[in-house]
């Protein structure tokens, strides 16, 4: 639970950051997988295989970001590295599931009302917080 907190609370600060400047911050990255990696290292809540294939998701939204010319950006793929290194295979799966169907739903809202253009951006960030605090809570629940 400690990790779905603190990748919630990191994922927050990116929300903000993706919606009001389209940017996410390296160096908040950078903080969140080392205090991912100390919060491991003392609470050995997630196996280290879980760990590792955690990050594969992330590696491949960068394979997608470097293929696509950056349509989901490499700050969204890393910040999906470091939750999957955060919360394990799993769970990033989970969460990556949730965020992808909100988008979706978002996006099929954006068609259908015509507030959207062809090739205009959505912030994926906060899709992925919102997969994160609901997944959070079936952990809870």
């Amino acid at each position: 639970m400690t990790q779905y907190i603190m990748t919630c609370a990191v994922l927050a600060i990116c929300t903000y950051t993706d919606i009001r400047w389209r940017r996410i911050y390296k160096r908040v990255i950078a903080a969140h997988l080392l205090l991912a990696l100390i919060t491991h290292l003392a609470l050995r809540d997630v196996a280290l295989g879980s760990v590792l294939m955690g990050m594969v998701p992330g590696i491949g939204c960068l394979l997608m970001s470097a293929g696509t010319h950056e349509a989901m950006g490499y700050g969204d793929a890393f910040l999906i590295l470091s939750c999957g290194f955060s919360l394990g295979s799993e769970r990033v799966l989970a969460v990556m599931f949730t965020a992808f169907f909100c988008v979706g739903i978002w996006a099929l809202w954006l068609i259908c009302f015509r507030k959207g253009k062809k090739k205009g951006g959505i912030p994926f960030v906060p899709f992925l917080l919102a997969g994160a605090i609901v997944q959070g809570l079936g952990v809870l629940l």
